[in-house]
């Protein structure tokens, strides 16, 4: 399967699997540094002194929008027009209450 593979080849694949690994490894490695930075400052490790953390969720909106696969919106029974905007509908979070946020537990001790 491999034998008329070039070096050139195998130098793309090595490069596309080494940008994969940082892509994936980034959200890790940011929040990594996050920690340390503000642990050296004397802040709080988890919210940085905001006293509140976003809901993971909603990402802090208070809503969740109904989305289709790959986080297309769907589009069910609408005439789809394409200088508009499509609007999804979107419920309350149950999560946090539609507030989008907690309070931080770390603070709060």
């Amino acid at each position: 399967m491999f034998e008329n593979i070039t070096a050139s080849e195998i130098a793309g694949y090595t490069v596309g699997a080494l940008l994969l690994s940082a892509t994936i490894s980034a959200s890790k490695l940011d929040s990594f540094v996050s920690i340390s930075q503000r642990s050296s400052l004397g802040m709080c490790k988890r919210c940085g002194d905001l006293k509140m953390i976003a809901c993971s969720k909603c990402k802090g909106s208070g809503l969740i929008k109904q989305r289709g696969p790959f986080d297309f919106i769907t589009a069910v029974g609408e005439k789809q027009d394409f200088g508009l905007k499509a609007t999804s509908p979107s419920s309350s979070c149950m999560n946090c209450r539609a507030r989008g946020h907690f309070s931080c537990p770390e603070c709060s001790k």
